[in-house]
């Protein structure tokens, strides 16, 4: 058996490694001597995820990680220490992958060096691993099952170091590791595959990981057919190169999950070719571009945009980029990749020297450094094996303009790559993208004009505010951020001096919007065009470190938007605006105080064709930057066009107008250029004194069907699809809920001891009425008035006994938690954000000899005459004493299959199940 390498390939890197990667090799050994020197410790417990843990409540930063230290957490920007079980909970997750990565190291490093006491401490971890599994709980988990951690793709990264492990070994022949390997398989490797098998999380990074280790678990386990298996099935290996990479290469879910994902699909692909398994020539062409793919958006100052749920400003000079290069390398040897690799590893002089951080780090789960000087011998174990034993030269090189049709972002640079403009417009992402289509970037240097701020942490308040619309210099309607939907492109064409993409998104029903960029080269012109079915408010934010220049003075005021949980517009405060006419020209220069070059002569120069308003607004900045300004250009009507001429040369757009078809743009020197968009394209007049000439851009695309956007989300439709037939008018809705209606979590229905339930919908004295009696085995947990969540940033009465209740009327809607008030008969309701409209007039409950009854009344009043169409939804949340998070949960229309992660209080509008009331039910 191999899982990585042949035996000859092993031999032949043993003798490679005394060359140029031997400083690695030595490195690695270094890394290992503390660990060596003291005695193994393996936590007793499992790993914790909780809003507090493992972070600074000052600013948000990750808390240093000492493998040596359980006790004691450093901040490393203000320098203070954290204790208490949130962070020992925190530490364990990174202890346990930092553990199982050391023993990859000590095996392989035995493999090439033969140093016993790296073997006989691989051997020590992968045998008290093996003594653990079975006693950490399989519960309380955040997404999917897991033991050691509390999230199924963690346990993925952890097993498939220790398969390396093992294999490793047994490769190499180590004493006492054939009784070892034979306790592995059957007590570890064997019954953590089947846990990670048991949740397929379909097209996402994660599954990348989750069908990783299961391969390599086939690998060790001697099951030569499961890898093929695993390769072709519904979403194995072929399925995530094939639909999870995109068409040029690039991880559907942006750069930031490209790395993560990359890397997983290394595992993959090495596994599958050393089993001699089929892949498609086409899918593995597809994974070798990945390699090159996600350095071809790096912004000037050589980091990543920071777009979906992304970390803010993440360096390309640390270890974990370099990496893929080289490994890239090993396999295809690409010159645009060779040059990308070695402007990572020349590094201008202000870059500093730092510790590579590989001691305390886990390379297959990001944990972001500062920028740092690089060479070969910061690299990993994986380079170590893999990477070219001698570096072809090459010159320091990033890409320039670059079209990515398949992720849907176009980038035009100038000024030798200095200047980056970048309109990310098509694919949506997924469930880490962010509604932000048509999203505008603009950087000039280190300097950030129009940023993407991506996203602090996952259990913060703050992530709904980063996963809005108006957190993007990106277009919203009617203060609703936008629905999930991949735009199109309609043109791109880039000659270097001048440039422009077009794209189009449905930005909500009935509802479409085109963004024009046209980029020269000291500065560029942005129209925004909106058509729709009715009379819309259009907002397109502009969050850029600039203020208003002239004009008439900004008066407070209150700026209404959306209510739902990701609108944004709960976070917006210092709220200031003045009106706009038609044609009136909104100058935006460079903040007083702001860290930007002096040089700077960034100005803006912005224009709507209907009535709108220009607002001014505080809201959260870039994940640990505190909060910020910046601009809104609000207008309304049923189609409109806001327009913008951004310069950053101070002989640029000396005079602009907007509010002509042409847009004549006039420089020093009498230069003028006038901007036209013309059937075959856009037309650029230029125009020095008596000389004219002119450029035509094209690069035109057929105008493809625009996809519309998602009805699916917390947002209540404004016509909710009937799901079933609707019940007999005046007839109540009865319904009972037991195994086909569980939606689980680690425990099926049956090993939850067969949790039910019983109930009604009715309607009368104007109230909708739902009765339910719960059958519970276990006491009643409650969750108190005021209580706070310390896990994540989800309401605490999910995690407790109660209902959800959820009712469309047509004109409004409702939603609610809700969940007993011990030592009463009252129950309250916790409203669901976003569902605002209808009241609970009020909740009881009451204990019955096998559980409890809860009834709650919600006002219809409101309704006509008639038979009306209402929707409802009922979800009932079970959870025992003892746990953290709830259980599972029985739902209305039925759960079979369906997992309890992640899912809130939120509840797709589309599941509702309907009912016809008569004006008699509520009048």
């Amino acid at each position: 058996m191999s899982l990585l390498l042949t035996q000859d390939r092993w031999a032949q890197r043993a003798i490679e490694i005394g060359g140029e990667l031997a400083p690695l090799a030595d490195g690695i050994a270094r890394d290992l001597e503390p660990v060596l020197a003291r005695p193994l410790y393996i936590p007793a417990e499992k790993a914790l995820l909780s809003r507090e843990g493992g972070r600074c409540p000052r600013d948000g930063t990750l808390l240093e990680f000492d493998p040596f230290d359980a006790e004691h957490h450093r901040c490393a920007v203000c320098g203070a220490v954290y204790g208490g079980d949130y962070h020992r909970g925190a530490w364990r997750y990174w202890y346990h992958l930092w553990l199982a990565e050391r023993a990859v190291h000590a095996a392989v490093l035995f493999r090439l060096r033969g140093d016993e006491r790296h073997a006989e401490f691989a051997r020590a971890v992968l045998d008290g691993y093996v003594d653990r599994y079975d006693a950490y709980p399989n519960s309380d988990n955040v997404l999917g099952p897991s033991r050691p951690f509390f999230s199924t793709y963690l346990e993925s990264i952890w097993l498939l170091q220790l398969c390396v492990v093992l294999d490793t070994l047994e490769s190499a022949g180590g004493r006492g590791i054939a009784a070892s390997a034979a306790r592995a398989r059957e007590r570890l490797v064997a019954p953590s595959a089947r846990l990670i098998a048991s949740y397929d999380e379909g097209i996402s990074n994660r599954q990348v990981w989750n069908v990783a280790a299961q391969m390599a678990a086939a690998r060790v386990l001697g099951r030569a057919d499961e890898v093929q298996r695993l390769v072709d099935a519904p979403h194995g290996l072929a399925f995530l190169l094939g639909q999870g990479l995109l068409a040029d290469g690039t991880w559907y879910e942006g750069e930031n999950y490209h790395l993560f994902a990359h890397r997983g699909l290394w595992y993959g692909v090495t596994i599958a070719e050393q089993a001699g398994a089929a892949l498609p020539p086409s899918l593995v062409a597809r994974f070798d571009a990945g390699f090159l793919a996600p350095f071809l958006t790096a912004l000037p100052d050589m980091t990543l945009p920071s777009r979906r749920d992304s970390q803010y400003a993440i360096s390309l000079r640390q270890p974990r980029f370099a990496e893929p290069c080289e490994l890239g390398l090993g396999r295809v040897d690409d010159p645009a990749l060779r040059g990308v690799l070695a402007a990572l590893y020349h590094a201008p002089p202000d870059v500093p020297m730092r510790s590579n951080g590989r001691a305390v780090t886990s390379a297959d789960v990001e944990r972001n450094l500062p920028a740092m000087r690089l060479d070969r011998s910061d690299l990993g174990w994986r380079a170590l094996l893999f990477a070219p034993p001698v570096l072809p030269p090459a010159d320091p090189m990033l890409p320039g303009s670059v079209l990515l049709e398949g992720q849907g972002i176009a980038v035009l640079r100038r000024e030798k790559g200095r200047v980056y403009v970048g309109l990310d417009y098509g694919h949506s992402g997924g469930g880490h993208g962010h509604p932000d289509r048509l999203n505008l970037l603009l950087m000039d240097g280190d300097t950030r004009w129009l940023d993407d701020m991506g996203t602090g942490s996952y259990v913060e308040r703050t992530l709904h505010w980063y996963r809005s619309t108006l957190a993007h210099n990106a277009p919203l309607v009617d203060g609703r951020s936008q629905r999930r939907v991949d735009g199109v492109l309609l043109a791109y064409e880039d000659r270097g001096g001048a440039g422009w993409v077009r794209a189009e998104a449905a930005l909500a029903p009935g509802v479409r919007a085109v963004r024009t960029v046209v980029v020269m080269p000291d500065y560029l012109i942005d129209e925004v065009r909106w058509e729709a079915d009715r009379d819309v408010t259009l907002d397109l934010p502009m969050h850029a470190p600039l203020d208003v220049v002239g004009g008439e003075l900004l008066r407070p005021g209150e700026l209404t938007g959306g209510d739902g949980l990701e609108d944004g517009f709960d976070f917006v405060s210092d709220a200031a605006w003045r009106p706009l006419t038609p044609g009136d020209i909104v100058t935006l220069g460079r903040r007083n105080g702001d860290s930007v070059p002096h040089d700077a002569d960034m100005h803006a120069f912005v224009a709507v064709d209907v009535d709108a308003a220009l607002w001014q607004l505080t809201a959260p900045g870039a994940p640990g930057k505190g909060a910020h300004r910046f601009h809104l250009m609000r207008g309304r009507g049923r189609s409109g066009r806001i327009r913008a001429v951004w310069r950053w040369s101070a002989g640029a757009a000396r005079a602009v107008t907007l509010d002509a078809d042409a847009i004549p743009i006039e420089h020093a020197d009498d230069l003028v250029d006038i901007h036209t968009d013309v059937p075959a394209g856009w037309r650029i007049e230029l125009r020095a004194g008596g000389a004219r000439s002119s450029i035509d851009l094209g690069g035109l695309r057929e105008r493809p069907e625009v996809p519309a956007p998602s009805v699916v989300g917390a947002r209540p439709p404004s016509t909710v699809p009937a799901r079933g037939t609707p019940t007999a008018p005046g007839v109540p809705l009865h319904f009972e809920l037991g195994e086909r209606e569980y939606r689980r979590s680690e425990q099926s229905w049956a090993e939850a001891g067969r949790p039910r339930a019983t109930g009604r919908i009715a309607a009368a004295g104007g109230h909708v009425q739902l009765t339910v009696h719960v059958e519970k085995s276990h006491p009643l947990v409650f969750v108190p008035e005021g209580a706070e969540n310390p896990l994540d940033n989800e309401p605490p009465e999910i995690n407790a006994d109660g209902v959800q209740l959820y009712l469309h009327t047509g004109a409004r809607a409702g939603a609610w938690t809700i969940v007993p008030v011990p030592e009463s008969e009252e129950a309250r309701g916790v409203p669901v954000r976003g569902w605002a409209g209808l009241e609970l007039v009020h909740a009881r409950w009451s204990v019955t000899e096998r559980g409890y009854e809860l009834t709650a009344h919600v006002d219809v009043a409101h309704l006509e005459p008639g038979e009306t169409l209402v929707h409802v939804g009922v979800i009932v949340n079970e959870i025992v004493p003892g746990r953290a998070r709830r259980r599972g949960q029985l739902v209305l229309g039925g759960a079979e299959g369906e997992w309890i992660y992640l899912r809130g209080d939120r509840h797709d509008p589309a599941r509702l199940l309907p009912i016809l009331l008569r004006a008699s039910d509520f009048s």
